[in-house]
């Protein structure tokens, strides 16, 4: 799979971890807020060689995980929020993109 989509699951699996840990927040802004500012923290502490193992993960992986799928539930309600407010979508990838692409540069990874 191609690098774009590591950028998409890493942030739909940092939404679902956040939907279910805060229950309490009500509103999108804080949770798009906050789901972003998870992702770029996970990019900018990792190293380099954590960056470029960083690899997509499957549907069926995911889903045949330890936790009893767990974290695949929650994966898919992230999504499912996503497709349903492309201007949510939009918000957030334009949040995440920069810094993931800076650290990806900083590493090598891109051109």
């Amino acid at each position: 799979m191609k690098k774009s989509h590591l950028l998409f699951l890493t942030a739909l699996i940092s939404i679902a971890i956040f939907v279910s840990s805060c229950a309490n927040f009500t509103s999108k802004e804080a949770l798009l807020d906050i789901a972003a500012n998870l992702v770029i923290n996970k990019y900018q502490n990792a190293s380099c060689e954590e960056v470029a193992q960083m690899q997509p993960q499957s549907k069926s992986a995911t889903s045949s995980q330890a936790d009893g799928g767990k974290e695949a539930d929650l994966q898919a309600k992230a999504i499912e929020m996503l497709q349903k407010n492309p201007e949510m979508r939009q918000q957030f990838i334009n949040r995440v993109a920069g810094p993931i692409a800076n650290k990806m540069f900083e590493c090598n990874l891109i051109p």
